[in-house]
This record gives structure tokens, sequence and C-alpha cells, in this order.
């Protein structure tokens, strides 16, 4: 048994090294990027992570996002990889993981024989231009959940939402999900250009309804977190109150606990390289 305040230092210590080199390659590239999600919020209200807090949250516009991903191999260090949605099948998410080389962070028991990497991670999301207008918003809305639908390939439990996805699920054969999902997410961001246009974020069904300023991007500043400054943007309040709402009153005692709720953590070797034994080991 691990001792979990020795784990969770050693793991904040290891995202931010993957921050580190996210805010490098982006500085040097100029390329624009904000702290975000529960990140943002611990640097705002705590001045770094939020105590219980297991991971790192960056946020950019969809543009440099795509430039990310193109520079990284040759921006970027050894020993920290890019991993989008786009590399393998069984990586379930519309947006891109930083993880370090010979680490493992293993959430669950299907992840053991996933192709993907499993190493410690910055989750990096892109942000879109929403469709403007009542009928092209449906339609962007439309798009957005097919494609975490046929990403996901499984459907959410909830109530009458659930049939229809299963429904949805049912009338296409599996090995056309990807391509679909790839199909509709790249035609819900042919608004992108409407620069007027809020920002939303299409990495989950829920972000695809919380709408962000149009100048988000437009005024950035470094602010510190943990020790060290990275980029923010400038009105986060109104970001973290839309996300958020109060965002500055604590939660409850119980829910103040690890989101991911890892299942092995190691710090020196990817899972594979671990040993049996090793495999064995839980974190909690």
């Amino acid at each position: 048994m691990k001792d979990l305040t020795t784990v969770q230092k050693r793991l904040w210590e290891t995202e931010q090294e993957i921050l580190d080199v996210i805010d490098r390659v982006c500085t040097e590239n100029g390329l624009r990027y904000s702290l975000a999600y529960g990140t943002l919020l611990g640097a705002v209200r705590h001045g770094g992570f939020i105590p219980w807090d297991d991971d790192v949250d960056v946020m950019m516009p969809r543009a440099d996002y795509e430039r990310l991903i193109q520079i990284w191999p040759s921006a970027a260090p050894e020993g920290f990889l890019l991993e989008t949605e786009r590399m393998y099948d069984d990586l379930i998410n519309t947006f891109s993981k930083v993880r370090k080389d010979h680490t493992t962070f293993l959430q669950y028991e299907c992840e053991k024989d996933e192709k993907h990497h499993k190493g410690v991670y910055v989750d990096v999301f892109p942000l879109d231009r929403r469709a403007p207008g009542r009928a092209s918003d449906k339609l962007q809305f439309f798009l957005l959940a097919v494609c975490l639908l046929y990403n996901r390939g499984f459907a959410h439990k909830n109530g009458r939402t659930e049939i229809i996805q299963k429904i949805l699920l049912a009338i296409v054969p599996k090995r056309y999900y990807r391509r679909l999902s790839n199909w509709a997410g790249e035609k819900s961001r042919r608004w992108n250009d409407c620069t007027s246009s809020e920002l939303v974020s299409p990495c989950t069904i829920q972000d695809c309804r919380r709408f962000y300023p149009s100048d988000l991007f437009e005024h950035l500043e470094k602010i510190p977190f943990n020790g060290k400054e990275y980029y923010a943007f400038r009105d986060r309040d109104r970001f973290l109150r839309i996300r958020y709402g109060d965002y500055m009153t604590l939660p409850p005692e119980d829910e103040r606990v690890w989101k991911h709720k890892p299942i092995l953590i190691d710090f020196t070797k990817n899972y594979e390289e671990l040993s049996a034994d090793e495999r064995r080991e839980e974190t909690k």
C-alpha cells in the first residue's frame, strides 16, 4: 500500500514537468494556451493544485491545437509524447494528452490491454467556435453528439437518451464508428472562421452547451501556479463562473477526493515495463 500523500506530491511534480514542456513548446512557437478547468480554479483559489486534485488541464484555440499536434514531434524534448484521439481506436477522447514516457497512470482494468500509452499526462483541450444562428446551433450540437457517441462506442445510462443512443449505435456497423465520429467532428468545426462567435469545448456533451466569450484567447497573462507562472485567460472569473458557478466556495468534504481514482501509478516505468508483482501493487 503506497502512501497517498507521497504519491500525490510525486504526481503533481510529474504533471508540472509535463506542463513546463507544453508551456515551452507553445511559447517558443507562438501558440496560445491557458490553464483550464480545475487547474485554473486551483491557480485562482489555491495558488496551485487544488489539494485533492490529481490532473492538469490546458485549453487552446483549435488552430493552435492543430499546430501543436503538427510540430510536437520535432519541437518537444525526448520522453514527452503527444497522444491524440486519432492515433488509436481504443482512445475515447476528443482531445489530446501529453504523457511522460516511462511512467504509468492506469485508471481502469480495461486499459491494461489497450494499445495507447498509459503514462502520467496533462490534458490538452481544443476550443471551437459556436455556430451562429438557431438552426446551425442545433445542427452543430447534433454533430458534436454524434462525434462523441461514436468515438465512445457505448451509450451512457441516461433514461430516454440512453435508448436513442443505443439505437444510433445499433444501426451503424462498429467498424465505421471512428470514421463517422471523425466526420461529424470535422463538420462541427465548419464555423471556426466565425471569429465573433462564442467558444465551445467539444469534449463532453455537457461542455457542448457551455459557451465562453469570443475573445477569451485574445487576452492572456501569466499567473502563479505552484511556484511557477503559466498563461491563463485574463477574464478567468467569467470562464470559471460559466464552468463552475460560485467557484470560490469549497465543495463538501466528502467530495474532496481524487477525480480519476487510478488503480496503479508508477513514476519510473511504462506499464508494459512493470513486473508482475509491480502490476499488482495498488495505489489505494
